[in-house]
């Protein structure tokens, strides 16, 4: 399987839920976030599972690939979810339909401070 058809399954998948979004990973998988590394399947699934559930509904129909490149193994998006995510990355290392390592990175708005 290539790095876009499974790039591309991945994405589709965040319509779907965690369980989908899971099957895109193994338990060698690495996700690097702003708060640290996550590894294998439990760490990783616990990090969607508290995305889906932090976000409301509209943030997953927001989502819009604003850049994609792939070259090889490597993968590379820039997207966002206004007025959620006005900017986020991942790059992505795939093999055999499978994602071995991921980065994360967002710019969201920080909430309002009641005063």
């Amino acid at each position: 399987m290539s790095t876009e058809t499974t790039l591309t399954r991945h994405l589709e998948s965040f319509n779907k839920g965690v369980d989908a979004i899971m099957r895109d990973y193994t338990d060698q998988s690495v996700l690097f976030t702003p708060d640290g590394p996550l590894s294998g399947l439990e760490e990783i699934r616990a990090f969607f599972d508290g995305f889906l559930r932090a976000s409301p509904p509209e943030l997953i129909r927001a989502l819009t690939l604003t850049r994609q490149d792939i070259r090889g193994e490597i993968a590379y998006i820039h997207w966002k979810a206004d007025p959620f995510i006005p900017f986020a990355t991942d790059t992505f290392l795939i093999r055999d339909g499978k994602i071995l390592m991921q980065s994360f990175a967002v710019l969201a708005p920080t909430p309002a401070v009641a005063g």
